[in-house]
């Protein structure tokens, strides 16, 4: 597979063994699916290709960054470019003069994950390579989107419930899905089985050194939407802790470059039904995540072994960021708070961000002064979940002239 000529090697992020480009394809030989690999740049070449001033708001602006080389077709649906919202309502909420949200709902497939799927079909084109990820939805979905734009076969490990909530609409896009009766962990370790089988490209986060590369210009945009101006703190909720360091990386490429002098304050979201990453962090002796068995119902969040934890342990500590626990209850009241004061509808796990920040503005360990970044990770409205309803809160009306009538009392009442 041709890879970027700006890639100097990959690094392990446990051994630190370095190898170079095109030389290994997943994780390090010597640590095995535990040992994550970073992609180290040429940061001269970047510096050389890379113009701010691109008229292109997508990803592709982001392009001298990526590990795609230029003779790769890129794929057509457009991924990135999405907003950073003042958020004004929320602002005056909270009473924080500098609070923003970052909308990764307007993707096509409304969540963060189709900057990672852009970078795996990019680099699996040019010799067709048939595509594999394991998913709880949302980076199947991307997946699933791209590999039809692009005429790639996409095969997709979903747990069981996930599948069952998917599958009609993954199948539109020709994708071949396969259900796994068992948690989202089992269906990674049985895509990685299948794919060194079948011969198959993987492209899960935190197993391909290659998604996270993606990931990484969530952080680019934020920074030159803030006006390289680098935020106090950036709340991220965390699954398998690829979005974390995409974000990280998307800051340290711009560092590297003397574009920022810093790093903001990464602050790692997990549900307490999921604590693995969170657990992990406060415990500076481990290097990766413990394993933990999820109970939480937020299935986005329901990872109970991050497979990309040890990297983002490494990018949380160094940014001197922390980890947080929010419960399902408060993410399901966040969301709804989240919607009535934005307009932005998203998953459970996507207000992980907003649930959070409420939470530790009581505990004072964020400044109602700061700059804060929230991410709103994926749409709400194609998640599948449950939203209750709440049916004492509806107006029913007949038809006609009598509706009309009672209409105007309920605006008069």
């Amino acid at each position: 597979m041709l890879l970027a000529s700006h890639i100097l090697k990959l690094e392990c992020v446990l051994c630190g063994s370095s190898y170079t480009p095109g030389s290994v394809t997943y994780t390090c030989p010597n640590c095995g699916p535990q040992g994550t690999l970073l992609v180290q740049y040429d940061y001269d070449q970047i510096r050389w290709n890379y113009h701010a001033e691109s008229r292109d708001p997508s990803i592709r602006r982001y392009r001298p960054f990526l590990p795609i080389p230029y003779g790769n077709r890129l794929p057509p649906l457009i991924v990135g470019g999405t907003p950073l919202y003042p958020a004004e309502r929320l602002r005056k909420h909270l009473n924080m003069r500098n609070l923003w949200l970052k909308d990764e709902t307007r993707n096509p497939s409304g969540s963060y994950t189709d900057r990672g799927a852009f970078v795996a079909t990019s680099l699996a084109l040019p010799e067709e390579r048939k595509l594999a990820c394991a998913s709880t939805g949302n980076s199947a979905l991307a997946l699933s989107q791209q590999a039809a734009a692009l005429g790639l076969s996409c095969q997709l490990f979903l747990p069981l419930r996930s599948a069952r909530k998917l599958a009609g609409v993954l199948q539109l896009c020709g994708a071949r899905i396969f259900a796994v009766d068992g948690s989202y962990d089992d269906a990674f370790d049985l895509s990685i089985e299948a794919t060194a089988k079948f011969g198959w490209y993987n492209v899960n986060i935190g197993y391909n050194p290659y998604i996270v590369e993606g990931l990484k210009t969530v952080g680019l945009e934020i920074a030159e939407q803030l006006g390289h101006a680098v935020p106090d703190a950036i709340l991220v909720p965390v699954a398998d802790g690829g979005l974390i360091s995409g974000i990280y990386r998307g800051f340290e490429d711009l560092r590297q470059l003397g574009i920022v002098r810093q790093i903001p304050r990464l602050i790692a979201v997990q549900a307490e039904g999921a604590p693995a990453f969170v657990r992990s962090l406060g415990n500076e002796a481990l290097r990766q995540p413990e394993i933990v068995s999820p109970t939480t119902q937020v299935e986005s969040l329901a990872v109970g072994h991050p497979h990309n934890g040890a990297m983002a342990l490494r990018h949380v500590r160094q940014s001197g960021g922390f980890g947080i626990t929010v419960s399902d209850e408060a993410l399901l009241k966040a969301r709804q708070e989240l919607a009535a004061l934005t307009g932005i509808f998203v998953e459970p796990a996507g207000a992980a961000s907003y649930a959070a920040l409420l939470q530790l503005l009581e505990e004072g360990k964020i400044k109602r002064h700061e700059m804060v970044v929230l991410l709103a990770t994926a749409s709400g409205q194609r998640s599948g979940e449950t939203i209750e309803q709440r049916e004492d809160e509806l107006v029913t009306l007949a038809r006609g002239s009598e509706g009309l009538q009672s209409l105007e009392l309920q605006v008069s009442a």
